[in-house]
């Protein structure tokens, strides 16, 4: 009997341990029980409910804003220096570091993110990865000419291309015979709770095994929603998904494949492996079928990746073009240049600031963003997606900030915001922070601002993304005046503004007459190896015609990167 009070003790005290807590999103209200002094984004996490944040839980961006009532945690010194004001006041808290103690209720507002999946590329003949007979009442699928499915009646021959990026994924489903794209599915990685960039994620799975397989369940579960999604679209069954090309950074890709990508975070930064390979659905769980087929774009290196390969593909860079440079701007600078002798990559650590992170008032391209700033009749006015009440600003709308800063003086050369009694007619834009230092106002009403640190964040990325440039042209023996062309790929290279980026010193002012957008470059490769068959022989030969070149130890790099810090 003593022994059944005992275990009952045990019982009733582990249950005190737990709370009941309320969930509501833009899409729903859960309930959730959970144990007392875990943070909210841990609670969150391990109810797969997303909540961005950029430092991954480390109580140094203040981006996991959420609002909550109930028993949780006093706030503390370093949240509320995160946190304005009034934000405390109406019970906004920072997700990483507010600690449940009794019953809970937290409010989640999910924007809108606008997320590129448009793209531009060079035309290939049809010869899909999977190929169709019908064979009297049977349809029959082969791959490279041997049968690997036999299928009752008139099946439908589908195929998935996945653009798994840092921030956002695009999912495009394709008619493998016909070889059109069927529709399209885009949506924020999931991943992004456990970090803006690659880094981030990393030292969560060095932290934490476990973490591995959870990230890895995120983007699975979220490209087989996706999927899922897009047949239901078009009135198609997912189990005739019988192919998908996934392509990524290389940190992405190892993290979809379910490898542990540490080793690429620490010297020599070597990769566990650099795909190029296939995968059948039985090893990993993103499709439905268990006789389809996934293949993992081929990577250059730890920090050039599959979506490179795949972006150069697309724009029929793989075959030595005439001195043509693409550039993907984001948390790792990858830029390529395809020369006649060549091909020459590098990646240059920009950092995530154009992605919102390590900015005070930045976010991502989502609602309420700053997107667009410019010089209208001696004022300076700005533009926000979907026009609404501006929250903050986005990477685009950085680098138009810091040109238009420039143009009007109110920065110098060294990246110092100017005081207020030098700012002439633009004196109303220049204020000061708690320290005495100058910040410029966007938007004074709604307390959106840049500060010295933040220009600073924008001086160590644009020098980066430049002297690498500089560095891959050294490299081939080039100079500026002999590049042809330049391709900028990606979501974020499509709302830059390319005379903001050149004035600013990202891309060599020189250049800006070359630059064109191409949009979802990364995409529209794992669409061309899934549905073409000289993009797939390009795929498994790009990487024996190229030149890799590791900035980190360059000098000429380190030489450029400190030149370009300085403005123009």
């Amino acid at each position: 009997m003593l022994h059944k009070i005992m275990i009952l003790e045990k019982w009733r005290k582990a249950m005190d341990s737990y709370v009941n807590g309320t969930v509501k999103t833009d899409e729903k209200t859960i309930s959730v029980r959970c144990e007392r002094g875990k943070t909210l984004l841990a609670v969150l996490r391990e109810n797969g409910i997303l909540l961005s944040a950029p430092c991954g839980g480390n109580g140094t961006c203040g981006k996991c804003r959420v609002t909550v009532s109930g028993a949780v945690s006093a706030i503390e010194a370093q949240e509320a220096h995160l946190l304005h004001e009034e934000e405390i006041e109406a019970g906004i808290r920072l997700a990483c570091m507010c600690r449940i103690s009794g019953d809970f209720m937290v409010s989640i507002e999910k924007a809108a993110m606008r997320i590129e999946t448009d793209y531009r590329a060079v035309p290939y003949d049809l010869s899909p990865m999977i190929a169709k007979k019908k064979e009297g009442d049977m349809s029959e699928f082969y791959r490279d000419g041997i049968l690997v499915e036999r299928v009752l009646g008139d099946a439908a021959n589908l195929g998935l291309a996945v653009d798994i990026g840092t921030t956002t994924v695009a999912v495009y489903l394709c008619d493998m015979e016909t070889g059109t794209v069927l529709a399209t599915r885009a949506f924020r990685n999931p991943q992004a709770a456990y970090g803006a960039d690659v880094i981030s994620r990393i030292d969560k799975i060095m932290k934490d095994k476990k973490a591995l397989a959870e990230q890895q369940r995120l983007i699975s579960n979220a490209v087989r929603e996706a999927g899922i999604s897009a047949c239901g679209e078009r009135g198609l069954s997912f189990a005739d998904v019988r192919a998908a090309v996934l392509c990524g950074n290389t940190v992405m890709e190892h993290i979809a494949a379910g490898i542990d990508p540490s080793s690429i975070a620490n010297a020599p930064f070597t990769a566990p492996t650099l795909f190029g390979a296939y995968y059948s659905a039985a090893e990993l769980s993103f499709l439905e079928n268990e006789h389809s087929i996934l293949y993992f774009a081929p990577c250059f290196a730890s920090y050039v990746g599959g979506d490179i390969a795949c972006g150069m593909i697309a724009q029929g860079l793989d075959a030595c073009a005439d001195n043509v440079l693409y550039i993907d701007i984001g948390t790792n600078g990858e830029i390529g240049l395809s020369t006649r002798n060549g091909l020459y990559f590098c990646s240059a650590a920009a950092g995530p600031a154009f992605e919102g992170a390590h900015i005070e008032c930045g976010m991502s391209g989502i609602s309420g963003a700053i997107d667009k700033i410019s010089l209208k009749d001696g004022k300076i006015v700005f533009h926000s997606i979907g026009s609404g009440t501006p929250l903050g600003i986005c990477g685009s709308g950085l680098i138009d900030a810091v040109a238009v800063m420039l143009e009007t003086g109110l920065l110098d050369e060294t990246g110092r915001i100017v005081e207020r009694d030098e700012a002439g007619k633009y004196a109303a834009y220049i204020d000061e922070d708690e320290t005495g230092a100058s910040i410029f106002l966007i938007d004074k009403e709604h307390s959106v601002y840049l500060t010295g640190k933040d220009i600073r964040e924008i001086q160590l990325a644009k020098a980066a993304i430049c002297a690498g440039i500089y560095t891959l042209l050294d490299k081939a023996g080039l100079s500026l005046s002999d590049v042809s062309s330049v391709v900028l790929a990606g979501g974020f290279g499509s709302h830059i503004d390319k005379a903001s980026a050149c004035r600013i010193g990202l891309i060599p002012r020189e250049l800006e007459d070359k630059i064109t957008a191409v949009g979802n470059a990364a995409g529209a490769g794992a669409v061309a190896i899934l549905l073409g068959g000289s993009p797939r022989e390009a795929a498994r030969t790009i990487c024996d015609k190229s030149d890799y070149t590791e900035l980190s130890g360059d000098a000429y790099f380190m030489e450029k990167y400190i030149e370009e810090m300085m403005f123009e």
